[in-house]
């Protein structure tokens, strides 16, 4: 990473602080290989970390300070770590998105210019219709709310053959014959394109940047990054830890 070295020094002291942390009863025992892997995955973070801040330095980007990972800096605002982020961009790319500033600032500034079409925009709505559409709900005294494929056999049957405001039963059920009052019925709807198209647009072109993001790390970690023995990524195949082989 040109003249920027991270020390082993700096890789412990980070780890105290994730032992030390609110997440330290999860972690992996030290001495176990999936301790050691956390130690490399933390090398892989801190050098996404690094690499981040000389790019936003780079571009005259405001870059902020980062998080430790399962730490967390306030005030100051986090992004979410999701799994489906995680599965989009990859573990580390994800993680440093969500706690260090200058890595977002660097997928914003990637991001820009690659708003989505509005054809891909309406594509992704009629691909996804059931994210956008709410089931009819029946309120059932006793049960409460209850949508199709929540309730079981002749119940959910007599439940959903109903009128609003009709009683229902004697019903078989569990523990013997169930009266059954479906007290309101709220019909399935969908929310209009018109109306979740800027949500859509929003989250496909957060997507876009995050995908950039991890493509450009990935380029950058081949182009400037040498790691010395031990702290390969956890998924080298190399590497004596590793638990994923083909």
């Amino acid at each position: 990473m040109g003249d920027r070295v991270i020390t082993v020094a700096e890789v412990d002291r980070r780890l105290r602080l994730m032992r030390s942390g609110p997440l330290a009863a999860r972690l992996p025992r030290p001495e176990t290989a999936e301790g050691r892997n956390l130690r490399r995955w933390l090398v892989q973070v801190m050098v996404a970390e690094a690499l981040a801040e000389q790019e936003a330095a780079r571009l005259g980007l405001p870059a902020g300070h980062s998080a430790p990972p399962g730490q967390s800096l306030s005030p100051g605002p986090q992004a979410a770590l999701t799994l489906a982020g995680a599965l989009r961009t990859g573990g580390v790319a994800a993680a440093v998105l969500a706690t260090s500033p200058a890595a977002r600032a660097v997928c914003r500034a990637l991001a820009a210019g690659r708003e989505p079409s509005e054809d891909e925009v309406r594509d992704y709505y009629r691909r996804n219709l059931d994210r956008f559409a709410t089931p009819e709900t029946r309120w059932v005294r006793t049960f409460g709310p209850v949508r199709r494929g929540q309730m079981a056999g002749p119940i959910e049957d007599a439940v959903f053959a109903a009128r609003e405001g009709e009683t229902v039963g004697p019903v078989e059920g569990p523990g013997g014959p169930w009266i059954l009052v479906v007290e309101r019925i709220e019909a399935a709807r969908r929310e209009p394109y018109a109306a979740v198209r800027g949500r859509i647009r929003a989250e496909l072109a957060k997507e876009s940047g995050e995908r950039a993001f991890a493509r450009w790390l990935d380029a950058r970690n081949a182009d400037s990054v040498v790691l010395t023995p031990g702290h390969e990524h956890p998924a080298d195949p190399a590497q004596p830890d590793a638990d994923h082989r083909h």
